[in-house]
């Protein structure tokens, strides 16, 4: 079985290339870039058959590589969760804010300094269980959405939706669980995991943002907020 190829961006020295050191000694296959990157180098990196599974920053650059993992999945033509590969940011020094916006605008994952390296290892094993394609599964389909957990594409109206990778698994969540409410906290432990601690007002964040894009695609489906509760998809 080939290891997960993963993109570690970071100079020398480097929280990235401390991390890349730890992920290369667990027999990942990784590759490394250097933290002065022209848009064009990273480009070519996210590229072709053997793009990484995995991309994970270490240059204190995060906003700056993010939009480009979306640009990237939308120049080969992609719809649904796979328009980009997922990113885990590692840094030496991140506020709680900066880690918030990251996790809002869609980083799999934010890790900071002092960690573990088997705490590492852990988190990158776990992005790539929840971004595996889900085998055997087939069309899931409520009212006029449906999902190709296989592909990871999703459509309304049979048009395609664009979805983030979290944005596409909250969807997934809630076309499986209709007509019942589900509390905050069960929601971030089914579709960001257990071994993620996030604040519960990231499902208010995300859900705001599916609410949206499903709103402009006439999709036929409601999210009932419950006061003190969670939500309901109708």
């Amino acid at each position: 079985m080939t290891a997960p190829r993963i993109l570690v961006i970071g100079s020398d020295e480097s929280t990235g290339a401390a991390a890349g050191d730890v992920l290369q000694r667990d027999y990942f296959d990784v590759r490394r870039m250097p933290g002065f990157f022209s848009e064009h180098e990273l480009s070519s990196q996210l590229q072709g058959s053997d793009r990484p599974a995995l991309v994970v920053e270490g240059s204190g650059q995060w906003a700056r590589v993010f939009p480009a993992l979306d640009r990237e999945g939308a120049d080969r033509g992609l719809v649904g969760s796979d328009v980009r590969v997922p990113l885990l940011v590692v840094s030496a020094a991140i506020t709680s804010r900066e880690k918030a916006r990251a996790l809002d605008a869609g980083v799999e994952d934010v890790l900071s300094r002092p960690y573990g390296e088997e705490e590492l290892v852990s988190r990158v094993k776990a992005i790539l269980r929840r971004v595996r394609p889900h085998r055997g599964v087939e069309i899931i389909s409520y009212k006029n959405i449906s999902l190709d957990p296989r592909r990871h594409l999703a459509f309304v109206n049979k048009k395609p939706l664009r979805l983030v990778l979290t944005e596409f698994r909250l969807l997934q969540f809630f076309m499986t669980h209709p007509d019942f409410v589900y509390g905050r906290q069960h929601i971030l432990d089914m579709v960001w995991g257990r071994d993620r601690y996030l604040d519960e007002r990231t499902v208010n964040t995300y859900v705001r943002r599916l609410r949206n894009k499903l709103e402009a695609m006439s999709a036929d489906v409601e999210f009932v907020a419950v006061r003190g509760v969670g939500y309901m998809f109708l």
